[in-house]
């Protein structure tokens, strides 16, 4: 990846959005947690975080999109993660943009495809992470929708899970059911409920 990053301030004229994929992927996870029954956990913990408005319990990822707006691209999957509650009290933003300086004309395009794909790729690494440590009572029901946004050959698709898994460059099953410590079948069950 070929990104640089600082800690930004935003104020009460900063706009902020989901990028669009960590936004499916972020639905994703609501599902899984809807899918699960596990609503009342979800509603707990976002109580629990709202009361502290003073401490950045939200490390944000985001990219610059016009003039002082922002898209999220990581740090979003996290269950008490609240969009519309995001200050610069209760969160620390990172700015994240291309590390590549003096770009001529002539390479522009292809630069900005590159960059694209770094931050789709980030986007990626840190919903795996997310999810590798999150209370999800029935994870597979994302499987279907998250092997669909990662075949998007035009939008979407990433090297990264060839690279983590050895495999395809979509995420498989199997692979699937390998970064969350499940049998590939739990995952099957899970979304043919």
């Amino acid at each position: 990846m070929n990104l640089s990053a600082k800690s930004i301030s935003i104020n009460s004229s900063t706009k902020i959005s989901l990028h669009p994929l960590a936004k499916k992927l972020s639905k994703l996870i609501t599902s899984a947690y809807i899918v699960g029954k596990q609503e009342a956990y979800l509603e707990s913990l976002n109580t629990k975080f709202s009361c502290y408005n003073s401490l950045p319990i939200n490390h944000v990822s985001v990219i610059s999109s016009q003039s002082n707006s922002y898209e999220v691209i990581g740090g979003c999957f996290v269950p008490f993660f609240n969009l519309k509650a995001l200050n610069k009290d209760n969160a620390l933003f990172i700015q994240y943009k291309s590390s590549k300086k003096d770009v001529k004309p002539e390479h522009k395009k292809r630069y900005e495809q590159e960059f694209d794909q770094d931050i789709v790729d980030f986007i990626y690494m840190d919903f795996i992470r997310t999810i590798s440590v999150l209370s999800l009572l029935k994870p597979g029901s994302m499987y279907p929708e998250l092997k669909k946004l990662t075949q998007d050959a035009q939008k979407y698709r990433s090297s990264i899970w060839k690279e983590i898994f050895e495999s395809k460059e979509y995420l498989r099953q199997e692979d699937f059911a390998l970064l969350l410590d499940v049998k590939s079948e739990t995952i099957r069950r899970q979304f043919t409920f």
